[in-house]
């Protein structure tokens, strides 16, 4: 259902040929294109149609308007905003003594309409020209758009009969190039490989290279493994292997990161735990995901509901950990096995825990084509590890050598988010639709290196 707008001479009647003055009116035409006609079906449709609107031409535009009464913007024509004209009227030649006269040709440089079509019917075949809103449309745009039109005419005349819903309006170069080239998205996958594999050829691959940074203290890829491995050694020690959970409840920080990678290595999977839920909340999770250790710290005891799970406060530990082999484990994980449980929100009932396998985050955050990951992006660490953003962030960065940055565990202001991704020069970022129109809204000009 297309409405289109058209002029229409309005000298119905022969005494008025011959009179000077504005009798140009304007006709919205609606064309109906249900149930699929073919052309020919269409033009009848549009004949009965353009027919009935010239036996009203006489009915002002403006009369038309003022009873549907449209909502109005002064951006655009009410009722169309499309408009086409073809001149069919024959053009004599206008002959004075003593003058030559010629067409003048012009460019005009605006238009009533977002597109404005003229047509002449010329001996030599249709001839036009098309104007159009450069607020809307690029050149290119209303290029592509004339060669589809030509071609749509080139196959309506051909075959009268086809569908309009079916007629090829593409040339061959633009089928080619979405059905084969645009369109050759196979790419290779990385499989049968764990999260913490990708991470130890990256530490093997560039040592020295920083990984992450959190309030002054950084550590370099190397240094990240070591530790990780430490305490891996440990957890392995408690029984930790394949398909064990593992809770983990450590604020955004460095230790934060070194247990995830500790977990994976050690064959585990990791459960996030906030401190910042309720604590119904915690006690459910506990006892719905009955993780066989959880990693902590001393300061946070009082605030974990009880379970039946080992507690290990990694700041209690420290000195044993230093005397642990820093080599990396073997383990018989599989890049099916789970990597960390993270739990739903519960608005729909009882919150569910999802067991996310090695594979897909590593689908995620390898080998695609949505982002760029390289070792020169630096990455922020702003989500919660119980929300699944954080694995973009934490992942995307350290399995593709770059860096991350963490932010403290306090909610920052936009003041103090604007200032971190400056100060630690910020290529790549996550955000919730919500606080990223906040910071377009106020601190635009902190996202400029993003």
């Amino acid at each position: 259902d297309i409405l289109v707008g058209t002029a229409i001479a309005n000298r119905n009647r022969a005494e008025i040929e011959g009179l000077i003055g504005f009798f140009v009116n304007t006709l919205v035409l609606r064309t109906d294109f249900s149930g699929h006609p073919t052309f020919r079906e269409l033009l009848r449709r549009i004949r009965d149609l353009t027919l009935g609107a010239y036996a009203h031409q006489d009915l002002p535009f403006e009369r038309i308007v003022e009873e549907l009464q449209p909502a109005r913007d002064l951006s655009r024509n009410p009722i169309f905003q499309v408009s086409f004209n073809l001149q069919n009227a024959p053009i004599q030649e206008l002959e004075l003594p003593g003058l030559t006269i010629r067409t003048q040709e012009f460019e005009s440089l605006t238009t009533r309409f977002d597109l404005e079509c003229h047509v002449w019917d010329m001996a030599g075949g249709l001839q036009g020209f098309l104007f159009y809103s450069t607020d809307l449309f690029e050149e290119a745009t209303i290029e592509r758009l004339l060669a589809h039109y030509r071609k749509f005419l080139e196959e309506v005349v051909a075959n009268p009969d086809q569908r309009v819903s079916e007629i090829q309006f593409l040339t061959e170069d633009e089928r080619h190039k979405l059905l084969f080239e645009w369109n050759d998205t196979q790419h290779p996958i990385t499989r049968d490989i764990c999260i913490h594999h990708l991470f130890e050829a990256q530490a093997a691959k560039m040592p020295s290279a920083l990984a992450v940074e959190f309030a002054g203290e950084q550590l370099t890829y190397a240094e990240l493994n070591e530790r990780a491995n430490q305490l891996a050694r440990y957890l392995r020690g408690l029984g930790v292997g394949p398909e064990s959970l593992v809770g983990i409840c450590i604020e955004r920080s460095n230790e934060m990161l070194i247990g995830l990678l500790a977990i994976l290595k050690a064959g585990g999977a990791y459960v996030p735990l906030d401190l910042a839920y309720p604590p119904q909340r915690l006690s459910f999770m506990l006892k719905d995901a009955r993780p066989s250790v959880v990693l902590t710290k001393q300061g946070w005891l009082q605030r974990l509901p009880e379970s039946e799970a080992q507690i290990v406060c990694v700041d209690a530990i420290t000195e044993l950990l230093e005397r642990a082999s820093a080599e990396n484990l073997h383990a018989t994980v599989t890049s099916e096995n789970v990597a960390y449980v993270i739990y739903t929100s519960g608005s729909t009932g009882i919150p569910k825990g999802v067991a996310v396998p090695h594979r897909a985050v590593i689908r995620l955050v390898r080998e695609t084509y949505y982002i760029r990951f390289a070792a020169d992006e630096v990455f922020l660490q702003l989500a919660p590890v119980s929300f699944d953003a954080s694995t973009l962030e934490i992942w995307g960065s350290l399995l593709n050598g770059a860096r991350l940055v963490i932010m403290p565990p306090q909610t920052p202001s936009l003041a103090e988010l604007g200032a971190a991704l400056r100060e630690y020069e910020v290529t790549t970022l996550w955000l919730t639709a919500g606080l990223f129109h906040l910071m377009v809204d106020e601190r635009l000009e902190d996202l400029t290196g993003v």
